[in-house]
């Protein structure tokens, strides 16, 4: 039976640069194309959320959030103080491979992000009365900030609103199915 030894692993690179990767404790991360030196990734705790992404195909733009919950008072902190250099910061998301004795095999790069805003939950009381916070981070891939134009006609009426002197369009009402103008001088 296949057995698969995986996690994910984060970089933001803010200032100072954040490593995560979804398991406890600390991880050693060898340097690489992404991390230009060796870096000890911090445990994010429980990754509640770390959604599908995919290939930005078309320019349709990608908006992803990643939650960790349950976080120390101290990791709130650094979220807090570090929230404005995270913005816009490039975010590297890769597996990490183990082999059979848990040591790490393998990382594998799998898409570059943008931040775009790092927020933090307000304590929460679980079942037994502790209080856990979430940190969110929201990830875009494209360009998420244009907005699209409003669809256009090309009417005489519509190029008059724009500007109210422009009469190249008035000619169209003349133009139907199966007639052809010709342009330029008669």
């Amino acid at each position: 039976m296949a057995s698969y030894r995986e996690s994910v692993v984060v970089r933001i690179d803010c200032d100072p640069p954040a490593l995560l990767w979804s398991g406890i404790g600390n991880l050693l991360m060898p340097a690489d194309d992404v991390i230009p030196a060796d870096a000890i990734a911090l445990g994010g705790g429980e990754l509640v959320s770390v959604p599908d992404f995919q290939q930005l195909i078309g320019g349709t733009a990608e908006r992803l959030d990643f939650t960790v919950s349950g976080v120390s008072d101290e990791t709130v902190r650094f979220a807090i103080d570090d929230a404005a250099t995270v913005r816009g910061a490039r975010v590297d998301i890769g597996t990490i491979r183990f082999d059979n004795d848990w040591q790490l095999a393998s990382v594998t790069w799998e898409q570059v992000f943008e931040a775009r805003s790092l927020s933090v939950s307000r304590p929460q009381s679980d079942s037994s009365g502790n209080l856990t916070r979430s940190i969110t981070l929201t990830i875009v891939q494209g360009s998420t900030t244009r907005s699209r134009a409003k669809i256009a006609f090309f009417t005489d009426s519509d190029q008059r609103r724009r500007s109210s002197d422009d009469a190249i369009f008035s000619h169209v009402g003349g133009i139907t199915l199966g007639t052809s103008r010709r342009f330029g001088p008669k």
